[in-house]
């Protein structure tokens, strides 16, 4: 059983926080690349699609537009860049997935980038990531009070890179976000034109460089651009890398964490497959067929159908079956509107209800022949709110399980491969503890956790099987070469800040009241 009290240095999310798909460009010539930013930002639309927006720097002056919705709705074609002040030769970009899981989703103050001036300097940052509230509270410290205010994460590191002492930008920077090691990686762009890409010492969020011969592109993920030839690096951890007509010049300005520590819900979920995972070649499609491996060695079952769930457990229903000389069958396919399948993704709707009608219209049984009368096993990435699987019984709106069951099903299976979550995030995902299917409060106000035939029970399914832990390691090991990579505690592991050891150990008694 894990431990389902939270770590006294563990808060849940409530306040409005983000986690999201940064860019930069910067052209080498001088020729004007802004218009670009757009169409990297499209390519991170699975990130979020609350708000888009990007910055873009001229004699001094930093322009930022920023809308809700999608990249496209905010940036349609024929965007007239001139008119708001786009046009340049460099510039950063956003998608939000904002993390508040209320009606402040629906605030355009979240948009970015976020931009802060104080005295006479001025700096917009694209950020990806979410500080838990020990680093935040330490952060705001180094504030002027005149500006320590900021409801998001975001505005407060702005507020402290531009306020902090310095006499250049590698300076304040260091200065801001020293001893605030996770969890972030950040886009800047400077009143004098400078471009920055840094990754926080954690190396939980992923950063990316690409050069061509006349341009510097910074991505959360390298799908975001595939001509040229562009060779992609990854930013280290701890690692400040600045776009420069001469090429990228990099400097570690802070010492990496004893144990850089990846998003394991991110890498399996959250990046699209065809972007890198590693500088070797290895993509997070990689990295999931290796998962579907593990979990058929763990776990097997005489199933008539083995179904992955679209799009991100496709790849992993495929290698499971090959695994036990089977093949996968394409049972469920999503719905298409306008002409295309829906990129957004239940898990990062607004809500708990939006989730479950974005579920209940974005996927279709393509031929409910195939299932009737069969003992079907779905494969899936993850089993978080039970949403997608289990739908909303409350509200009359059916998941996947139930989808399945309408086609004639006789049995309905499901095994994931992330273990079972029983703590929520504070690092970048909106997870709530009390909104997971596996965890509930008793009458004392403790967490139980389920069983996996209660939770089968919860979403309709037949049976419900996790990879273990020790699976997901192995995993990483296989396509990595590490197993101690990840961090996982929203499955019952211990949370970074009580594992990473510090230079100055102190840090660790700091209050959380």
């Amino acid at each position: 059983m894990a431990n389902l009290e939270l770590s006294p240095r563990y808060r849940e999310v409530n306040g409005p926080q983000e986690a999201c798909g940064i860019t930069a460009i910067f052209s080498k010539t001088g020729e004007p690349v802004s218009p670009m930013t757009p169409s990297l930002q499209s390519q991170l639309q699975h990130r979020g699609a609350d708000s888009a927006g990007m910055s873009t720097v001229s004699n001094g002056n930093i322009n930022t537009f920023v809308g809700l919705g999608k990249v496209a709705e905010v940036f349609p074609q024929n965007f007239p860049f001139g008119e708001h002040g786009l046009i340049s030769d460099r510039a950063i970009g956003h998608n939000r997935y904002g993390t508040s899981g209320g009606d402040n989703k629906d605030d355009s103050h979240g948009a970015q980038p976020i931009t802060a001036e104080w005295g006479n300097r001025k700096i917009a940052i694209a950020y990806n990531g979410t500080l838990p509230n020990i680093l935040r509270e330490k952060l705001k410290s180094r504030i002027p009070e005149k500006i320590r205010d900021g409801i998001f994460d975001t505005q407060d590191i702005a507020n402290a890179i531009v306020s902090s002492p310095g006499n250049s930008w590698e300076e304040k920077i260091k200065n801001a976000l020293d001893g605030i090691y996770m969890a972030y990686s950040l886009t800047i762009l400077t009143d004098d034109g400078r471009v920055f890409g840094l990754r926080g010492p954690s190396g939980t969020w992923p950063l990316w460089y690409g050069e061509t011969k006349d341009k510097i592109i910074f991505a959360s993920e390298t799908r975001v651009y595939k001509e040229e030839n562009i060779k992609w690096k990854e930013v280290e951890s701890g690692e400040l890398v600045e776009a420069t007509p001469n090429g990228v010049v990099r400097k570690k300005i802070f010492k990496e964490t004893k144990q850089p520590l990846r998003c394991a819900l991110h890498d399996t979920y959250g990046a699209k497959q065809d972007s890198l995972m590693t500088e070797g070649g290895v993509t997070y499609g990689n990295f999931r067929q290796e998962l579907g491996r593990q979990l058929a060695r763990e776990y097997s079952i005489d199933a008539d159908l083995i179904v992955g769930v679209p799009n991100t457990a496709l790849v992993i229903a495929k290698t499971y079956a090959e695994t036990l000389g089977r093949t996968a069958t394409t049972l469920i396919e999503k719905r298409e509107e306008n002409g295309e399948k829906s990129e957004v993704r239940g898990f990062i709707a607004p809500n708990v209800d939006e989730t479950s009608r974005i579920v209940s219209k974005k996927y279709k049984i393509a031929n409910p022949e195939l299932a009737k009368d069969k003992k079907v096993l779905l494969i899936d990435d993850s089993l978080i709110r039970g949403l997608t699987m289990g739908g909303d019984p409350k509200n009359n709106l059916k998941g996947v399980v139930g989808f399945v069951k309408d086609a004639g099903a006789r049995e309905v299976h499901l095994a994931v491969v992330l273990p079972k979550f029983v703590n929520g995030c504070d690092m970048g995902y909106y997870i709530k503890k009390d909104q997971l299917v596996a965890v509930a409060r008793n009458g004392n106000g403790k967490y139980i956790e389920y069983s996996e035939g209660e939770i089968a029970n919860l979403i309709g399914a037949n049976s419900v099987h996790y990879l273990s832990i020790e699976g997901v390691k192995r995993a990483y090991e296989k396509t990595i070469g590490k197993q101690e990579v990840a961090c996982m505690a929203c499955v019952g592991q211990p949370h970074p800040i009580d594992t990473i050891r510090l230079e100055r150990p102190y840090e660790h008694a700091v209050s959380m009241r």
